[in-house]
This record gives C-alpha cells, sequence and structure tokens, in this order.
C-alpha cells in the first residue's frame, strides 16, 4: 500500500490505513461473498465496514468495531455517509477501493503460487523403491 493511499467521498479525501490482517481478511472475504451473490444491501454496508475501518469515517461516524458485527459496523458508516449526501455508487466505488487495498498481501497471487509449486516436484523420479 502507497503511503498516500486515499480515497474521497461525499467531496472530502480521507487517508486509507490498514486495520489488522483478520479484519482485512473479515472485509475482503465479505466483499467478496456479498458480490458473488449480487447481495446489493449486503454489499453497500460491506463498502461502509471497509471505509470505516480503513479511514478516520468510522470515528466521525461514532461507530465502534469490536472485531464483531462486521455488517452492523458498516450499516452505521453507510448511514452517516448517505446523510452526508454519498451516493449509493460513490459508496460502493469508495469501498471497492478500499477492500482492493485490504486484500493485497492477504491471499497469494496466480504468479506466487507458480513459483512454489514445484518445491515439491520430485525430480529424481518415484522416491518409492
Amino acid at each position: 500500500m502507497s503511503k498516500d493511499t486515499t480515497i474521497t467521498i461525499a467531496g472530502k479525501a480521507y487517508p486509507v490505513t490498514l486495520p489488522d490482517f483478520a479484519t482485512r481478511e473479515d472485509v475482503a472475504m465479505a466483499w467478496h461473498d456479498a458480490a458473488s451473490k449480487s447481495d446489493g444491501p449486503r454489499l453497500r454496508r460491506v463498502a461502509g465496514a471497509a471505509i470505516g475501518l480503513c479511514t478516520p469515517v468510522g470515528r466521525l461516524a461514532g461507530a465502534s468495531f469490536d472485531g464483531s458485527g462486521l455488517l452492523l459496523y458498516g450499516g452505521k458508516v453507510y448511514g452517516w455517509l448517505r446523510e452526508r449526501g454519498a451516493t449509493i455508487p460513490a459508496i460502493v466505488e469508495a469501498g471497492g477501493e478500499v477492500v482492493v487495498v485490504c486484500s493485497e498481501g492477504l491471499f497469494a497471487r496466480e504468479a506466487e503460487v507458480e513459483a512454489r509449486a514445484g518445491f515439491s516436484d520430485p525430480s529424481g523420479g518415484d522416491s518409492i523403491a
């Protein structure tokens, strides 16, 4: 992640900082799950959670996250943003940008998997005599 990563929503720019690994993983997996099911309301709340957990918006919205209730937390942030004029597409787009930043480094990329795939290759043939 670049030190200068920011998102702009409702006319304001916010710096993006990453939460702990498990929270980033939860956000990325919740996004994937909601997107794969085309669940718009859930996707909006995950976007709110991503924005709130990775920018000062969560604090400004008065939302608190204790490691559970990702959708409840995200709903509070989402509602706060909507009340300040943010559109649904803007929230989802900004949330998606944050999710990309969260997911970088969480999962091995295909090239990394291919590079490591040969480590167990028994190049000497069958080792069972």
